[in-house]
């Protein structure tokens, strides 16, 4: 049966007039219903004029008692249709509504098809490897990191199920494809096919793999599938207990491989230089342990999908330091401005650092550092040096110092006798007031003893103990912390000018001699008329160079007003093709007008009786062919005026001098007319 679509905006002739256009008001839409409801496919006409009528998979329906209710000309134009007891074979199809012709001219009213839809509830869904089926509850295994590929299947279904896989409760389903084809052992009912390729990894191990049906036929509107995933992987290691801190020699350590696999693994534990197998447990203990367990150990685990990659752990043992030996034991003796080296050896975890330690001037707790290596060398031995000395080893075990001494190494030294320079007690400069007392001192060491010791100056020796009119020479002075070593003084009562000179000590012993000079200078108090003329000197001498600055500042700006100028539109040779002329007291010359005639007035000889001006219009150069209407310039040069000649009855004495001019203008203004004149004015 043949049907065309109308046009709601078409007008229909018919045998009484033109009358308006039925047209659909609402149409049919696709409806599902479970097996024994009732439904209705709603249609709704305006303007009805026809009969109307159903059909199903393109056959008219009629009116059926308890099946299928519906108006044929119902007033309001509501052709719906009601089905009830719907069933799948009876009911499920494409259904149209339809309004029939009034006239021949008249097309038939009708709808698009829609589907009527009875459900169907489809099978429980199924998971499938390989075409064999996974049954519900049992371990699938499968290998980490390898693709996997499964069927999730749904049968007799109206319409299919929607098929959904999860993982737990992650939706894996964006990496699954679903297809529907007709199911041939139940008509009008589909099978629905998800296909998942999916790469598992071992933190699935022990998940539900769940392949779910949505279908609003179910009671529960879903039916699900559940297969607990055993991943397989290769063992994955971590250790435990690994030392945080420092590992003290007599403490207790252990350390664990714990692994992580399926199948279970076996541990192997291995010493870092042995070829040979350490532990074969998962667990390594040392109770306690001792510095020959220092070492680097390993650990591994392996099942039957490989072996694991290896973890190293560091059992650093850490002792404290002690000396093992000294040299030399007790005492060495070395000349003076010879070698000698003292030697320090120890052990200790870390490595100990060394210090060489010398006491100072006898006291039991002050010493000097003379070196930081295991080898003390001292390459030119001098007084300085002799004494006690230990050796200190030292390390640091979790934030706590350790340290170890040696027994004290006496240093002797022999020879000539040394001044020590390098101390305050010897000063190579005294400088005291005029009328005080002055104390040179000179410190020195000497062994042997020394024999003789006296002071010198000019003509004049002064033995030690012994006195001069105001110089005395003191005694040596031996010095109880310091072992052959003195203080020799000399003093000068009430010093003057003229005991400003060098004072020099004379040492002398078995071995040799030693001397020293001690400058002495006496301060003069400064009389008051000299800081006086300084401050008066240093007040002119700032005033000078202001008087320079500002004489300086005013040369640089009157140079700056003496500056020249050109005219500002005055034409170049080059635009006007030819060259200007000067004319001078008559005669034409090449040139310029001079900078002078720019800033100079025009003025009238006061001597002279000639009232004619000095600067005049001068016409152009008759003899100058080549542009009669040129614009030239005009000389301003001035001549010199000279005093009267004596013939003219002035004295013969006064010869002709040339007067400055004294009423120069510094500014004169130049005006150039727009077109070309006969004669050029200033």
């Amino acid at each position: 049966m043949q049907s065309c679509e109308y046009s709601p905006k078409q007008l229909i002739l018919i045998e009484d007039g033109s009358h308006a256009a039925q047209q659909f008001e609402i149409k049919p839409t696709a409806v599902e219903v479970n097996p024994g409801d009732t439904a209705m496919l709603t249609c709704k006409v305006h303007n009805r004029q026809g009969e109307c009528a159903w059909l199903k998979d393109g056959k008219v329906m009629g009116k059926i008692d308890t099946k299928y209710e519906f108006l044929r000309e119902p007033p309001d134009g509501d052709c719906s249709i009601r089905i009830r007891n719907a069933k799948i074979d009876e009911d499920d199809g494409m259904w149209q509504c339809q309004v029939t012709q009034i006239a021949l001219t008249e097309p038939t009213l009708t709808a698009p098809e829609v589907k009527f839809t009875v459900r169907e509830p489809p099978m429980p869904p199924r998971i499938e490897d390989n075409t064999n089926a996974l049954p519900p509850g049992d371990p699938y295994p499968t290998q980490a990191g390898k693709s996997k590929r499964l069927h999730c299947i749904s049968r007799k279904g109206n319409p299919p199920a929607k098929l959904k896989w999860f993982v737990e409760d992650t939706d894996i389903t964006s990496m699954s494809n679903q297809t529907n084809t007709t199911d041939m052992e139940k008509l009008k009912t589909w099978q629905a096919v998800s296909v998942l390729d999916y790469v598992f990894q071992k933190d699935h191990n022990g998940k539900m793999l769940k392949c779910v049906a949505i279908h609003a036929a179910y009671e529960t509107l879903t039916k699900e599938i559940r297969i607990p995933l055993e991943v397989l992987y290769l063992p994955e290691i971590r250790l435990e207990g690994q030392p945080v801190r420092d590992i003290e020699e007599g403490e207790s350590v252990s350390v664990k491989c714990v692994v992580d696999a399926n199948p279970q693994a076996n541990v192997i534990w291995k010493k870092s230089g042995y070829s040979s197998i350490y532990a074969l447990k998962d667990q390594v203990e040392f109770m306690p342990v001792k510095r020959s367990d220092s070492g680097i150990y390993s650990c591994s685990a392996t099942n039957d999908v490989g072996t694991s990659h290896e973890l190293e752990v560091n059992i650093d043992v850490k002792y404290k330091p002690k000396i093992l030996k000294v040299s030399p034991i007790h005492i060495t003796t070395v000349a003076i401005y010879n070698s000698t080296v003292l030697v320090c050896e120890a052990e200790g975890n870390p490595p100990p650092k060394y210090s060489w330690l010398q006491r100072v001037g006898g006291n039991p707790i002050a010493w000097q550092q003379r070196g930081k290596s295991a080898s003390l060398h001292i390459h030119n031995v001098t007084y300085q040096f002799q004494g006690q000395y230990v050796c200190e080893a030292t390390n640091v075990i979790n934030g706590h110092h350790y340290k170890d001494t040696s027994h004290e190494i006496t240093l002797d030294v022999t020879g000539a006798p040394q001044v020590l320079t390098d101390t305050a007690r010897t000063k190579p400069r005294v400088v005291v007031e005029k009328d005080e007392d002055a104390v040179i001192a000179v410190y020195f060491c000497s062994d042997p003893s020394p024999r003789r010791s006296f002071w010198e100056w000019g003509s004049i020796k002064l033995e030690s103990g012994e006195a001069h009119v105001r110089y005395i020479a003191e005694a040596l002075h031996y010095d109880e912390g310091a072992k052959d070593c003195y203080e020799a003084r000399l003093i000068v009562r009430g010093v003057d000018g003229t005991d400003s000179r060098k004072y020099t000590l004379n040492v002398e012993n078995e071995r040799g001699s030693e001397t020293f000079a001690v400058a002495l200078e006496v301060r003069e108090p400064v009389a008051m008329s000299v800081v006086i003329g300084i401050v008066v000197g240093c007040i002119i001498l700032l005033l000078i160079i202001t008087l320079v600055i500002l004489y300086l500042l005013k040369a640089e700006r009157m140079c700056f007003n003496r500056k020249g100028f050109k005219p500002e539109n005055s034409e170049s040779d080059a635009e006007s093709g030819r060259s200007a002329e000067l004319i001078h007291n008559g005669r034409s010359k090449p040139g310029a007008i001079p900078p002078d005639a720019l800033y100079t007035a025009n003025k009238r000889d006061a001597n002279s009786s000639d009232s004619r001006a000095l600067y005049e219009n001068i016409k152009p150069d008759k003899n100058d062919n080549r542009n009669e209407n040129a614009l030239v310039y005009a000389s301003l040069d001035l001549p010199n005026p000279v005093k009267p000649h004596p013939r003219n009855g002035h004295s013969a004495k006064n010869k002709p001098t040339v007067q400055p001019n004294r009423d120069r203008t510094e500014y004169a203004e130049i005006q150039f007319q727009p077109k070309i004149y006969e004669q050029a004015s200033l």
